[in-house]
């Protein structure tokens, strides 16, 4: 049985390049998505404020925040986002669920061009008009036909490893776009973990779980050891949760102590609001579908 999965991921993977390659998606991406993670991610920026809205460390009590992903404009799927929905959803939340800032777990860009993350730029430019930052998180899609250039350019906070730190929770950005940390982010993010006391929230594109959708390694970080040396770290380090996009469809998975939620996409007006309480340490998760 292993075998036929291993060589099912092994058809799926190569139908899936060919695929992308006759589709404008960019030759030398399909394989490790142009630019590699220990170059993108060879420092962990410390994050103190978004654009617009306060300082994250004077994020205190009980609070929420947005999680969308995978919008892939450019795409024909994006033409399904109902931007204004999404917009009057939050302007219709009570003052005490007001989010303090979103977060996109990436795949902005269908084939990483900068028409396209224009066009996202457009929408995040509604939504920080509220005062309500926005934080975005690298896809793979987003590295496709040399996009990271583009995003760097355009994507706040500009890089695509960073934390940033409330009254009493640490929340941690990840680059998994390639679909791997690589050797220097896990170290970094190893140390940063190890003298960090708070309670932590994780966002990443990739899922981190082993066994990935349908066994196939696509939908999850893409070599199992690393994937054992993240969860492990998790658990030893009190993350409480993981929130992830890429696998385009909701599932939730228990993890020790923590949970990996990965949610469905934005075009088809799926996103969760997240509710925070910092004097004990834990947060609940409220799926959207529109």
């Amino acid at each position: 049985m292993k075998k036929f999965i291993s060589v099912f991921s092994s058809l799926f993977i190569l139908l899936s390049a060919l695929a992308l390659l006759s589709c404008g998606y960019g030759a030398l991406e399909l394989f490790h998505h142009g630019d590699f993670v220990d170059e993108r991610a060879d420092q962990m920026k410390e994050l103190y404020q978004g654009r617009v809205g306060p300082t994250f460390a004077s994020l205190s009590g009980t609070y929420t925040f947005v999680i969308f992903t995978d919008p892939h404009y450019g795409s024909e799927r994006s033409e399904n986002i109902d931007e204004d929905e999404f917009l009057e959803w939050m302007d219709s939340l009570p003052a005490d669920q007001q989010p303090k800032f979103c977060v996109c777990l990436g795949d902005i860009a269908e084939r990483g061009e900068r028409r396209e993350y224009l066009k996202y730029c457009d929408f995040v430019e509604k939504i920080e008009s509220r005062g309500i930052p926005v934080l975005n998180i690298v896809g793979n899609h987003d590295l496709f036909n040399s996009g990271w250039d583009d995003y760097s350019d355009l994507c706040f906070p500009y890089t695509s490893f960073y934390r940033f730190r409330s009254s009493a929770f640490s929340y941690y950005a990840l680059d998994t776009g390639s679909g791997s940390l690589g050797p220097k982010q896990f170290k970094k993010l190893k140390n940063a973990m190890e003298s960090d006391p708070n309670p932590k929230i994780v966002f990443s594109h990739y899922p981190i779980y082993g066994s990935g959708m349908y066994g196939l390694s696509y939908y999850c970080l893409q070599n199992e050891e690393e994937s054992t040396r993240v969860i492990t770290l998790f658990e030893e380090e009190n993350v409480t949760d993981v929130y992830a996009g890429h696998v385009h469809h909701h599932q939730s998975k228990e993890l020790g102590d923590y949970t990996e939620l990965c949610f469905d996409t934005l075009f088809n007006q799926e996103w969760a609001l997240v509710t925070v309480n910092e004097a004990t340490g834990k947060t609940s998760t409220q799926t959207i579908r529109k």
